[in-house]
């Protein structure tokens, strides 16, 4: 079995994975009523569907004759959707850092999550690496989005982490929760900016 077979296949898995992860953090965030933390949880969500429409589109590039379905047409239909992902992302991240506020959330959102972001961080860099050298652009947005899911939850780690033995009032983590954004923020647009870039390359 190649490198794309497997990642596809064992993309099936990871959903269900991510889909019990989005939902523990949906809990939580009712339980502590943080708006934070159920809005993250809305994002990572969206990335599940995100990924769920790359394989759908990676399987209809197999089977249709449709220039719609290309690889290359695929990839760039990815890259932009995650354009748009990031800048929604980024103005969130602005309203929040404007209007800031911190909850404590419940104490097993913190050792759940920092588990969580161990793993998929690890397996992440990992993966990325081996997508590129498959050359597969269906492989690279699975890859990419798995980037993006351990951003996320990276997000909700830190400020849980904060809110709970830092000082959640203070302006160092008022700024120190903001720069985290802002640096998942410009991660994304990277992949989103080089995906367009590359997807134009590889285009007739």
């Amino acid at each position: 079995m190649d490198y794309r077979s497997k990642t596809v296949l064992l993309s099936i898995p990871s959903i269900i994975g991510s889909i019990i992860f989005a939902a523990i953090t949906a809990i939580a965030a009712i339980w502590s009523r943080s708006l934070w933390l159920g809005t993250m949880t809305v994002f990572y969500t969206v990335t599940i569907f995100m990924k769920l429409s790359v394989l759908r589109r990676g399987s209809m590039s197999l089977i249709s004759r449709k220039t719609g379905y290309t690889s290359a047409e695929n990839y760039r239909k990815f890259s932009l959707g995650l354009l748009v992902f990031d800048i929604v992302f980024g103005i969130t991240l602005i309203i929040f850092h404007i209007n800031y506020f911190i909850k404590d959330y419940p104490g097993f959102t913190i050792y759940i999550t920092a588990v969580y972001v161990l793993i998929r961080l690890v397996f992440s860099i990992k993966n990325m690496v081996q997508a590129r050298i498959s050359q597969s652009f269906t492989t690279i947005s699975l890859r990419k989005i798995d980037a993006v899911k351990s951003l996320v939850s990276l997000l909700i780690l830190i400020n849980a982490l904060l809110g709970r033995f830092g000082h959640p009032y203070s302006d160092f983590t008022r700024y120190l929760n903001s720069a985290a954004g802002a640096g998942a923020f410009l991660i994304i647009l990277i992949m989103s900016i080089n995906g367009l870039i590359e997807s134009k390359k590889a285009r007739p």
